[in-house]
């Protein structure tokens, strides 16, 4: 059996430094792509499996924003073939009846596919390769983990795209983008009348105020904590921007709404639970709170009962934008396209050798969607 010798970012346990590795990795199995990693996008979830409040198992690369081009296709692969460009996304057992739906965001397996680190559920065992040393590591992170140069990936979590695409700035579409756009877009679908309030700015909040601006909403409202983000929110569609450290934020958001109640829908993007309730009070009745943001197992959804059946709001959950990836990401490619989905605006690109920059860039401020460039 022949192997693919590749360099990766390997995480050795709980809050270890990321290691540049050199890893063997397997064959595809039958239902695995071989690729060639352009570039991957840096998101919190692959640090918060290094901090450990997201679940993994170690050693572990992660990584799940990659794009690149296809080297290798297993037996039972249909939907690319070698030499295809590629935009990865997150995977899912397509067997469930969310799968079967076109709703795999909501996969009932959604954990297992996507960290469980489960290689095949069919046969079990760890991911990927192993290190010079002849240990195994987890891979699969989403189906995918990019933080390499080479990726085993599961069929599903590989979207074929035109030749030609911008694989380095649209790589961070596969998570982040597509889960801020798809609850906008595929969850609220409002409306041009309607009012939205985007919490947390972000590549999920920005991806959600660039698909509001898209379908050309009357109120765009957006509460962050950093002025400079708040500032090139309102230069790339946001109506209103408010400082979440301010007291009265709730009031000011009813303020600029149409009834003084409060917007029809919220994006939380966050996490945050004191921002959901920010979210929640900023909302008017009959309104629609959607979290996209999770802090983490153990948190309760800050609402009182009696008072959201009297106000007759809803408040929804949200995994990636409950996005279907092969038809939603080539929806956002077009966008981008036409200059209306400016995901250049909030990125930076970096070296595969400087993750360290790149995540200091991240933790800094200095960008909102830090990307390796791994040629």
């Amino acid at each position: 059996m022949t192997s693919t010798s590749t360099q990766a970012y390997v995480l050795a346990a709980k809050d270890a430094p990321f290691v540049l590795q050199v890893l063997e990795l397997d064959e595809p199995q039958p239902n695995e792509v071989l690729v060639e990693v352009v570039a991957c996008g840096i998101c919190h979830t692959d640090l918060a499996v290094q901090n450990g409040s997201f679940p993994s198992p170690f050693p572990s690369t992660v990584g799940h924003e990659g794009s690149g081009k296809v080297v290798k296709v297993g037996t039972a692969v249909t939907r690319v073939q070698p030499g295809d460009e590629v935009l990865l996304s997150f995977s899912h057992c397509s067997e469930c009846g969310s799968c079967q739906e076109d709703h795999p965001a909501a996969c009932d397996k959604f954990g297992e596919c996507n960290f469980g680190r489960i290689r095949n559920t069919a046969i079990g065992g760890k991911a990927s390769g192993k290190s010079s040393t002849g240990e195994e590591v987890y891979g699969t992170f989403f189906g995918q983990s990019t933080f390499a140069k080479h990726a085993l990936v599961v069929e599903n979590s590989v979207v074929k795209v035109p030749a030609g695409t911008d694989l380095v700035q649209l790589a961070p579409l596969g998570c982040g983008l597509q889960t801020g756009a798809g609850a906008v877009i595929n969850k609220l679908a409002p409306s041009s009348s309607s009012s939205i309030l985007i919490t947390g700015l972000g590549a999920v909040g920005f991806g959600a105020l660039f698909a509001a601006a898209h379908l050309k909403l009357e109120t765009i409202v957006v509460v962050d904590i950093v002025p400079s983000r708040l500032e090139l929110a309102k230069s790339l569609g946001a109506t209103h921007a408010f400082n979440g450290m301010d007291k009265d934020v709730v009031e000011q958001v009813k303020a600029v709404t149409k009834y003084g109640g409060g917007v029809n829908y919220a994006v939380e993007c966050t996490g945050n639970v004191r921002v959901l309730k920010t979210a929640y009070d900023a909302t008017a009745n009959r309104g629609h709170v959607v979290s996209c943001g999770t802090p983490g197992p153990g948190n309760p959804v800050p609402i009182d009962i009696f008072a959201n059946v009297i106000a007759s709001k809803t408040y929804s959950g949200l995994s990636e934008g409950d996005s279907n990836p092969p038809v939603f990401i080539p929806f956002l490619i077009e966008l981008f396209n036409k200059g209306k989905f400016p995901v250049d605006k909030i990125s930076k690109t970096f070296k595969f050798e400087d993750l360290e920059g790149a995540l200091h860039a991240m933790h800094s401020g200095e960008t909102i969607k830090p990307i390796l460039v791994m040629q």
